[in-house]
């Protein structure tokens, strides 16, 4: 529910992408390393998997907020909908987890439930290929930082402070191509206006901080499920850019909702009769 809303905060404050990124983790970094002093809670070693995600995070969100000016927020949040199955791929050899056939099957149902929902928004005058392209190289850097901060947390990294730590070390990738795009005059960076920053502080402490929950259930959930279970964000995202930009939304969006949460569901059954079976395991 929290990501969806971020696609059309993005899409309505009129700032590069890098700069309204920017905005966002300095928000939520104050914001999270506050509460974090303030319960002091332990802060993790800046290893391997930790710095990863704080990179990867920095350039998600210059992708993620330029494919969604550039192209439908169906689009983008339909190819990010891929993941589930980039992840069922990638996470044995990344995480060790065994992904159970049947989750994947799940995965391949709520890909083709999104795909229902954008085949509906075809015809949409804000798609553009520049868009779709970003959309697609967004998708292999929000994987990567999906991977990293579940490999951390799995690692024992604390979910308050490292959601704070990811978001500081993203602060260093996107502030330099901030300070290049206003030194060219690339883009028009500038000040936001008052609704503006209004809409980006909404951003990093409600959508922004969906990561903070992501994370948490990083430690309770397999990668394959936590991902499967976001697969519902372009479904939601759709519905919102409906009411506010007037992008299509009919009964075949509907219906593509309909076996996202089927899939959902399923996969959620699927692991938790897993977790079942191994508890019920006598130790040797």
């Amino acid at each position: 529910m929290a990501f969806s809303w971020g696609f059309v905060i993005v899409k309505a404050v009129d700032l590069p992408g890098a700069q309204i990124g920017l905005i966002r983790v300095l928000i939520g970094t104050a914001v999270l390393g506050t509460a974090a002093m303030a319960l002091r809670m332990p802060w993790p070693q800046l290893t391997r998997p930790v710095v990863l995600a704080g990179i990867t995070f920095g350039l998600h969100q210059i992708l993620f907020i330029e494919a969604t000016k550039h192209t439908s927020i169906a689009i983008v949040t339909l190819v990010g909908a891929l993941q589930p199955l980039l992840v069922a791929v990638l996470s044995r050899r990344t995480l060790g987890e065994a992904v159970p056939r049947a989750l994947l099957g799940c995965g391949i149902l709520a890909v083709a439930g999104v795909g229902i929902v954008v085949q509906a928004s075809a015809g949409d005058a804000s798609r553009s290929l520049f868009g779709d392209v970003l959309a697609g190289v967004n998708l292999l850097a929000f994987t990567a930082y999906f991977l990293s901060s579940k490999r951390a947390r799995d690692l024992g990294a604390p979910t308050l402070t490292l959601t704070a730590t990811i978001f500081a070390v993203s602060v260093l990738v996107l502030l330099p191509v901030v300070l290049l795009v206003g030194l060219t005059g690339a883009l028009p960076v500038r000040m936001p206006t008052a609704g503006e920053a209004g809409l980006l502080v909404v951003m990093a402490l409600a959508p922004g901080n969906g990561h903070l929950l992501l994370n948490w259930a990083h430690s309770r959930v397999s990668a394959a499920l936590s991902s499967l279970v976001l697969a519902l964000v372009p479904i939601l995202a759709s519905f919102w850019a409906a009411l506010v930009f007037g992008e299509p939304y009919g009964p075949w969006h509907l219906v593509g909702m309909v076996l996202v949460v089927i899939a959902i569901d399923r996969g959620r059954r699927i692991e938790r009769r897993g977790l079942d079976d191994a508890l019920a395991i006598p130790p040797n």
